[in-house]
């Protein structure tokens, strides 16, 4: 995962080896002889992701030491979770692009990445039990629950100008907060946590995942499309979503203002309503407020770093949550 910081990519390369190690099982769980299985593997493998996911992972064993064979399984098992819903969510969103890259949708069409996403959690469950940890496999049933509860949930809202607040965060404990949470926890119940400081650990994992969905949203409003790997600049609205800083944007203008602001979001163009949309949002505080929820959410994430011993790996870890305060891609 690069961060653009010099320190913070310092303390990453402590774990250059095991992420290496990670990327080669990560081939090796996706391998197939099917042809179709093959090429759509092989280009997925091209488009990488930040990994912060299993990073967190790892980095949270490293802290105590148990960064062995099973704590990369269970980060290469969490990091195939978390492709196979990029790849079902493509589907549902009809994106053509995604970290630069054509979609698997937009190449091999959307019946073939269904089952491919399919095929991949398949595989994520495998790599889990392969673990032999009977513990970790409810922390990964109960985030897919979650996860997909939250995205039944966010294409039920769409184009809904209603949306409230508390749906909002409904939605992204759902499917963002909740496989930070199960990674965190996996890491926990590896290191020996019992079932009390386990739940902290996921507390943990999930404020940093909620942080981290706000910070995504908002790159939204300006995250260059060249840095990002897709569309910006109301990409998200343009599917629908309506997010904090629209929401609260909304809930605060009043009379004639609030009225215009709802009916450029209800606009078919995007495009045309995007710039007066994004004066709104800055005019009215959007950013200012999702940044300070953001933030909230990072405090309370600390508060349960002192489950980790002083080390390099905490450390890390909280380098990494002030990149996601800061983050531009």
């Amino acid at each position: 995962m690069s961060t653009g910081n010099t320190r913070t990519q310092k303390l990453l390369d402590i774990l250059q080896e095991n992420l290496q190690e990670l990327d080669a099982h990560l081939e090796r769980a996706l391998a197939s002889e099917v042809p179709i299985v093959k090429m759509m593997s092989a280009h997925l493998n091209l488009m990488k992701g930040k990994r912060i996911r299993p990073t967190l992972l790892l980095l949270i064993c490293r802290a105590h030491e148990a960064c062995g064979t099973s704590a990369i399984k269970a980060a290469v098992a969490i990091e195939l979770l978390h492709t196979a819903t990029l790849v079902h969510d493509d589907v549902i969103d009809d994106s053509d692009l995604r970290r630069g890259l054509e979609t698997l949708n937009a190449v091999w069409g959307e019946n073939s990445s269904v089952l491919m996403g399919d095929f991949i959690f398949a595989r994520a469950l495998n790599t889990l039990l392969d673990v032999g940890n009977p513990r970790l496999t409810p922390i990964f049933a109960v985030s897919l629950d979650r996860m997909s509860q939250g995205e039944l949930l966010q294409v039920d809202v769409r184009h809904n100008r209603h949306i409230t607040e508390e749906h909002y965060f409904q939605i992204i404990r759902g499917k963002t907060s909740s496989l930070f949470g199960a990674t965190t926890e996996i890491a926990g119940v590896l290191c020996g946590a019992d079932d009390t400081t386990a739940e902290r650990y996921r507390n943990l994992g999930e404020s940093i995942g909620t942080a981290f969905q706000l910070t995504d949203d908002m790159l939204d409003y300006g995250g260059a499309s060249d840095v990002t790997g897709k569309p910006t600049e109301g990409h998200d609205l343009r599917e629908g979503k309506i997010t904090l800083p629209i929401i609260y944007s909304q809930r605060v203008a009043e009379g004639a203002e609030r009225e215009r602001l709802t009916m450029l979001i209800e606009d078919p163009d995007v495009d045309g309503c995007w710039p007066e949309i994004l004066d709104f949002v800055h005019r009215y505080g959007g950013l200012e407020y999702a940044k300070e929820a953001a933030r909230r959410f990072i405090d309370e994430a600390r508060q349960n770093l002192e489950l980790l011993p002083a080390s390099e790996g905490r450390d890390a870890i909280e380098e990494i949550m002030e990149f996601i305060l800061s983050r531009e891609h």
